[in-house]
């Protein structure tokens, strides 16, 4: 399951992002706090074409595009 499949309101946790560790990207996707472990609560997705999608890490509200999205794998937390 990637970010790009989330519903909002619901808590997951970060397992790998998919993309080279020496990309420009994955440093963008770090620096912001997307590192394995990390956990966060999906807060919206526009409707209709998905894109962006607002999380809320690390106490902070992130948008990221679905491009961006597709390369985070998740899984869904159980309250």
């Amino acid at each position: 399951m990637t970010l790009a499949d989330v519903t909002p309101i619901r808590s997951y946790r970060i397992l790998a992002l998919s993309v080279s560790e020496e990309s420009v990207m994955a440093t963008r996707l770090r620096q912001l706090g997307f590192v394995p472990g990390m956990q966060f609560v999906c807060e919206a997705v526009a409707p209709l074409i998905k894109n962006p999608y607002l999380v809320r890490i690390r106490g902070i509200n992130v948008a990221l595009s679905r491009h961006e999205a597709l390369l985070i794998n998740i899984e869904e937390l159980s309250l």
